[in-house]
């Protein structure tokens, strides 16, 4: 209110000058939103600066929300710079945040319904075995994937290991869950006697499956799928893993410091700057062929996976063409699903085709995996 009282005010000196900041500060905000709108029309491999500024629209949002207040409390019509902005980004407000309260999650599922769990498992957290003196968290991520009652799982960054005094083989454990069904394909192979990829389980028959690698053996990232036969009907499950930005200790640790105005050297930004340059120019390339792949499936979609990218960016806009965003169907508010560096951060998703009713949507919230797990009830309009 100080604040408002100082703008409006006629009798101190400063007051114009203020005034005129403030203005000013609200138009670089307006200029560097209506940037952020851009993000999902443009090259993201070319222009890959301006898809960064994806990254922050949230905040940028929230930023424009309270210039809005100020100017309204203020009443003032330089509230309309604001409102005239976001008004224009309608549609990346409609991707980027679920419009609905909180529904109560209900474990049992409804007649005819499929359960779809989808899930980055950052390798079962065994690449963390040998620090944490033998122990991991995959006994308990088991749990949870047992505890789900899911009919199909699609997993990122699955490990799969021979039976070694120090790693079980994960895929039989698997099945024993009650998924007889399944679809793996390691590319990640540079592991000491174990091995890491995609993997599709169901406990509905696979009837057919394909795969579209990368060709990049350093890295878990492909598109598998796989048809399932589902009360007499196929449907086609996609499993995606698209480029990640090869964050490691350092870049966090640059990111922390950055976060919390602690220095941080110009060569941490260049790497941190650079890595994000590769990570949308890959997953442009990436994001055209897993859109080519949907269109030509003769059979009805879901498609799950970790995007590595937000729902204000090219690679969202042109995986999800007509299909619809679980998250935004049945969710609530952001729908965080990475748990470091920002807390909105959704790179993970389940779509539909709109032959699907979504009736479910549920976030795992469990710190197990870098990403927290997703699930979406789906229903089959014959």
């Amino acid at each position: 209110m100080a604040l408002i009282s100082f703008i409006n005010s006629k009798k101190l000196g400063y007051s114009l000058k203020l005034k005129r900041f403030f203005i000013v500060l609200n138009s670089i905000a307006v200029f560097i939103y209506l940037f952020a709108c851009l993000v999902p029309y443009i090259d993201a491999g070319k222009y890959w600066f301006i898809s960064i500024t994806g990254l922050i629209f949230p905040i940028l949002f929230f930023i424009l929300l309270l210039f809005l207040l100020v100017w309204l409390l203020a009443k003032s019509s330089w509230c309309l710079l604001s409102i005239i902005a976001l008004l224009l980004s309608y549609q990346q407000l409609t991707a980027v945040f679920s419009w609905h309260f909180a529904q109560q999650y209900i474990h049992t599922k409804q007649k005819n319904n499929l359960r779809i769990f989808q899930w980055n498992v950052s390798s079962w957290d065994e690449i963390n075995k040998v620090a944490k003196g033998g122990i991991s968290f995959r006994p308990l991520m088991f749990e949870e994937v047992k505890n789900s009652g899911a009919d199909v799982l699609c997993f990122e960054e699955f490990f799969n290991s021979v039976d070694t005094p120090f790693y079980r083989p994960t895929i039989p454990e698997i099945k024993n869950l009650g998924y007889p069904y399944h679809y793996y394909i390691p590319t990640h192979t540079a592991l000491e006697n174990s091995e890491m990829g995609m993997a599709i389980f169901s406990k509905q028959p696979i009837v057919n499956t394909g795969i579209y690698n990368f060709e990049d053996s350093f890295s878990a990232q492909q598109i598998v799928y796989s048809d399932i036969n589902f009360n007499g009907d196929t449907i086609r499950v996609f499993a995606i893993h698209l480029q990640s930005v090869h964050f490691g200790k350092n870049e966090y640790v640059s990111i922390k410091e950055l976060k919390n105005r602690q220095k941080a050297g110009l060569k941490d930004s260049r790497t941190i700057i650079g890595k994000l340059k590769r990570g949308y120019q890959g997953r442009k390339f990436q994001a055209d062929i897993v859109d080519s792949m949907v269109r030509k499936s003769p059979y009805p979609v879901l498609l799950c996976g970790d995007f590595n990218d937000v729902p204000n960016s090219y690679t969202y806009f042109t995986v999800k063409g007509n299909m619809q965003d679980a998250f935004l169907q049945k969710g609530s508010g952001i729908g965080r699903t990475f748990r470091f560096i920002s807390p909105t951060l959704r790179i993970d998703y389940i779509f539909a085709d709109k032959l699907f009713k979504i009736n479910q949507y549920y976030k795992l919230n469990v710190p197990y995996s870098d990403h927290f797990g997703i699930m979406a009830d789906v229903e089959l309009n014959k």
